[in-house]
């Protein structure tokens, strides 16, 4: 009986030491996507209402634009020159400060406009601004929110 539980002892022993190995190689295969994840963040821009919904998130020179809720993305490459204007004003953004941006309008709280946001997804951390009357963002990012959503409609 001893040699019993010894030998399945063993045997779950080697098993797992198997799956940490694969698990570990695993890893060192996905770390160059992180490390360009890392590197290229995730901008994401959103507009809602009852009625009304677009995403448009921009990550590793691609654009995707949801138009529903629930909806699938529609995926484009984007240019090279966009890809590095949108760096640029991306590097120009406070990311800690959004969370405390003050919206320029209030229409939003009674349907006179959709509720918009801005995100920046890093490996790390989420930094979101506080909502804003789609198309009337904070001074701080009417730049960057205006070049992706310019970048949205001409994919369409």
């Amino acid at each position: 009986m001893k040699a019993i539980t010894l030998l399945a002892a063993m045997t779950i022993t080697f098993a797992s030491c198997n799956c940490q190995k694969t698990a570990a190689e695993k890893n060192s295969l996905t770390s160059e996507n992180t490390m360009n994840q890392e590197l290229t963040p995730v901008l994401e821009y959103e507009a809602n209402t009852r009625g009304f919904y677009n995403k448009i998130t921009a990550a590793n020179q691609t654009i995707a634009v949801v138009k529903e809720r629930d909806g699938k993305p529609t995926e484009t490459k984007i240019s090279d020159a966009d890809w590095n204007e949108l760096l640029s004003l991306y590097k120009a953004v406070n990311k800690e400060g959004l969370a405390t941006l003050k919206a320029p309008s209030e229409k939003r709280f009674y349907d006179g406009a959709p509720i918009g946001s801005f995100r920046v997804i890093t490996k790390e951390i989420t930094f979101e601004s506080s909502s804003f009357d789609a198309g009337n963002p904070p001074a701080e990012i009417e730049k960057i929110v205006n070049k992706l959503i310019a970048i949205a409609d001409k994919q369409e």
